[in-house]
């Protein structure tokens, strides 16, 4: 195959990645599920299912703990746990020696929810587990090192 017709094709596969929207099928399982509340879920984001995530760790986490493990700001994390929070899906609250931090814990909905979420994503892994064993270390790296230098390129195309 030539290179101008292997470049084609790769940008034809890279289109194909692009239109899939990995968010809205994550979203869409968690809309679709019997045990859910539709009011409660409809309008959930990709942001709030990270905020839950972080906040499924242990029992009860800080808020600044959650802000350290998303790419959202203080004031973004915030809004996005009082939101939950009024939906039923978080609870906050203070513990009896330390009433200036503020924790977040799921409820029981919002377990399903996140339940629901982590299971996407551990069956996404496996697949891609089982797809990349049909590759060499060589051949994985080869195509990490494809995939930096083309994110290098749509991040300087982005300024």
């Amino acid at each position: 195959m030539k290179k101008k017709n292997s470049i084609e094709l790769i940008k034809e596969q890279l289109e194909a990645f692009r239109s899939h929207d990995v968010d809205a099928s994550i979203l869409d399982a968690i809309k679709h599920n019997d045990q859910l509340d539709a009011d409660v879920v409809t309008s959930l984001t990709i942001s709030d299912l990270h905020i839950m995530r972080a906040a499924a760790r242990d029992n009860g986490v800080k808020i600044s703990a959650i802000v350290d493990q998303v790419a959202l700001t203080q004031g973004a994390v915030s809004k996005i746990v009082n939101k939950l929070a009024a939906k039923g899906l978080v609870e906050k609250f203070h513990q009896s020696n330390n009433k200036k931090d503020t924790f977040v814990k799921l409820t029981t909905t919002g377990q399903i929810i996140n339940q629901i979420h982590s299971d996407y994503h551990e069956r996404e892994e496996a697949q891609l587990a089982k797809f990349a064993d049909d590759y060499s270390k060589t051949d994985l790296e080869t195509i990490a090192t494809f995939m930096a230098q083309l994110n290098i390129i749509r991040e300087k195309n982005e300024k």
